[in-house]
């Protein structure tokens, strides 16, 4: 049975220029996948490739056993795709525009009603009214009220508010269930944590780690900030994967690398009155891969929304 998608050696120049180089990956049937990097790191030109939009220029790409350039009407009723920032025509509202986008799917008017309700969508509001948060809601509602068994999605959650990021992670998760795939690009790492069986994390064109959420997670620093209401005992923080920065008495800043569990155990025990948790964010899991470091070791907070990196601009 074929992977639902393979990337064998994918390479993509324009002209002098690096798209991306010797892509190598395989996505699997069922799984949520994502795709992780910074800005003209070449996730768009993959994703292009991967909808036959672009030809490799060398390489190949295969969607379900498919050729994605040669292949691309059978590729596309195979797949949904919701891009980075989707365009509409204005004058329509997204009722009608998701019951075009249904009939060419061969979907039942209304099929999108239900998913708008439960992103707070209203389908009547003309498309150019329309926030780029319910825009974008729009493209999520059109990714998944349809039965393709491969959703590609590139920032999908870019725009939505927390509420709704939670129903977006909700769909991923019951699309996953259902036996469908997920390719998820995305700049997020509470994003890809919540929602991601695997990560690749490509930069400069070329894939340079792939391991589960949990690896990941595993080996990346977070730093924690706690007010406590009276002081911890000496060695309260002698854990494994955490080193305490400073102490004050009441207020404990301490990095925990790895496994954050020890440490929520033991807070159970002290009198916590406050606790703040930062995560570096995708460039400082870069800088790691690439440089051997930890840029800005304390890192900052990554907000579920947050929109530091975004997708490259078309070439």
């Amino acid at each position: 049975m074929p992977e639902a998608i393979e990337l064998r050696s994918l390479t993509r120049w324009y002209g002098k220029r690096r798209g991306v180089i010797d892509l190598e990956a395989d996505v699997h049937e069922g799984e949520v996948f994502g795709f992780l990097g910074p800005n003209g790191a070449g996730k768009t030109t993959t994703i292009r490739m991967l909808l036959g939009l672009i030809r490799p220029s060398g390489g190949s790409a295969r969607i379900l056993g498919l050729d994605p350039w040669t292949q691309a009407p059978a590729v596309h009723r195979r797949l949904a795709h919701l891009g980075s920032d989707p365009g509409y025509l204005g004058d329509l509202d997204a009722a009608s525009l998701l019951d075009h986008l249904g009939a060419l799917r061969g979907l039942q008017k209304g099929a999108w009603r239900s998913l708008a309700e439960r992103l707070d969508l209203d389908p009547r509001v003309p498309l150019k009214k329309l926030s780029r948060g319910n825009r974008q809601k729009v493209g999520v509602v059109s990714v998944f009220m349809g039965r393709e068994p491969l959703l590609v999605m590139d920032e999908p959650s870019t725009g939505l508010d927390p509420l709704m990021q939670r129903e977006f992670l909700a769909l991923v998760a019951e699309a996953r269930a259902d036996g469908r795939t997920v390719f998820l690009s995305s700049h997020n790492l509470p994003e890809v944590e919540r929602a991601c069986d695997r990560v690749a994390i490509i930069r400069e064109g070329r894939i340079v780690k792939i391991a589960t959420v949990a690896a990941l997670v595993g080996d990346h620093t977070r730093s924690v900030n706690l007010v406590l209401g009276r002081p911890a005992a000496e060695g309260a923080f002698a854990l494994p994967g955490v080193t305490v920065l400073s102490s004050t008495g009441q207020d404990v800043h301490v990095m925990v690398r790895g496994d954050i569990n020890p440490l929520l155990r033991c807070l159970g025990d002290l009198d916590v009155r406050d606790i703040a948790i930062s995560t570096p964010d995708v460039e400082d899991l870069f800088f790691r891969y690439y440089e051997g470091t930890v840029a800005g070791s304390e890192g900052r907070v990554v907000a579920t929304g947050g929109t530091g990196i975004h997708a490259e601009a078309a070439p």
